[in-house]
């Protein structure tokens, strides 16, 4: 069997879509299936129009789909239509990392405006190509789907940090209640309301909160509002910038709890708290209303794992879980690439 993985612009180690189809594709071809990729890249001349008078000799198209993968406005034209048509009648799979802007009740006119147009392309070109299978990481993208009558079922993103064990010589500080932020810093997450919780655990287990900024960071508003929340709360503060995934792994595991600023409707899409979850880590995340709560799930794996901030008190079970003598280590490529072949095949 022939897989090709059609993506944007296929960088490496810079960009999370890149580095998931490079790792599952490497986990697909252990089971003995070849994986190509195709790049979808302006500034090589690299188009869905090119590609469409080009398909590759494949058994299956696996689209791995971002608006704004392939373009700076997240609309792709005409070209994508031309595509979406071309391979109708080949074996399509569609994966929704993200789809239209402006979905949420808070959205700006600007963003609910372009995310008319994104959801008129998008709904279109799956209209032309028919896909066999529509997947998507998060809970929000496959509610809006669902609203437009599309049938999409859920398909784990898995993190990109490999376990890598740690030294015998380098434990865990047993006095300080290591608390793990990595990925994008929110400034819309409610990190007061995060500090309650922090203090109220370190009370009880005795111990001093040290946060840990892990890797690169952009949201220059998430990263002032928590360092007023250390300064305010005598929380040690370390900014670690970028890292190697070794070193990234054994911070994880030094780690009492992550925090996920991603909305939980959204958290799917989030391969830095998979990350964390797939090294054992509990997670504290926060509702943030834009999807109904009825349509909210946690993967199982990760059932109960993940502690949402603004819901029922449950701070004994996290307690509970941060005390745990050894965490459970989760190889979510292997898994993903099972599912995707049972979805697949």
């Amino acid at each position: 069997m022939r897989i090709a993985f059609v993506l944007g612009p296929y960088k490496p180690g810079a960009c999370g879509m890149s580095d998931y189809v490079n790792l599952l594709s490497g986990e697909l071809e252990k089971k003995h299936i070849s994986c190509c990729k195709i790049s979808i890249d302006s500034s090589k001349a690299l188009s869905f129009s090119s590609l469409a008078d080009d398909l590759p000799e494949a058994d299956l198209i696996s689209l791995q789909f971002a608006p704004y993968a392939f373009s700076t406005n997240g609309l792709s034209g005409a070209g994508l239509q031309k595509f979406g048509q071309a391979v109708r009648q080949r074996n399509l799979h569609v994966m929704f990392h993200e789809i239209w802007i402006g979905a949420y009740p808070g959205a700006t006119w600007r963003e609910k405006c372009q995310g008319w147009r994104q959801k008129r392309e998008i709904l279109k070109f799956l209209e032309h190509s028919e896909p066999q299978t529509i997947n998507a990481t998060n809970c929000a993208a496959l509610d809006r789907l669902k609203q437009q009558g599309v049938k999409a079922n859920y398909l784990y993103m898995f993190g990109n940090i490999p376990f890598a064990p740690l030294c015998k010589d380098d434990p865990p500080k047993k006095n300080e209640l290591q608390v793990a932020f990595f990925g994008t810093l929110y400034d819309s997450f409610p990190y007061p309301l995060l500090s309650r919780q922090l203090l109220s655990v370190s009370k009880t287990t005795k111990q001093a909160v040290r946060l840990v900024v892990l890797g690169r960071h952009r949201e220059k508003g998430g990263l002032q509002a928590l360092q007023n929340e250390a300064e305010k709360h005598g929380f040690k503060l370390e900014i670690t910038g970028e890292l190697k995934s070794e070193s990234l792994s054994h911070c994880f595991q030094k780690s009492a709890l992550g925090i996920c600023t991603t909305p939980f409707d959204i958290m799917g899409k989030s391969g830095a708290t998979a990350a964390m979850l797939e090294h054992g880590l509990p997670i504290i995340a926060y509702d943030d209303g834009d999807t109904p709560a009825k349509n909210l799930f946690v993967s199982g794996p990760f059932h109960n794992q993940v502690f949402l901030l603004n819901k029922e008190d449950k701070s004994e079970l996290l307690i509970k879980f941060i005390l745990k003598q050894t965490r459970p280590i989760f190889n979510g490529v292997s898994h993903v690439g099972e599912k995707m072949l049972e979805a697949i095949l």
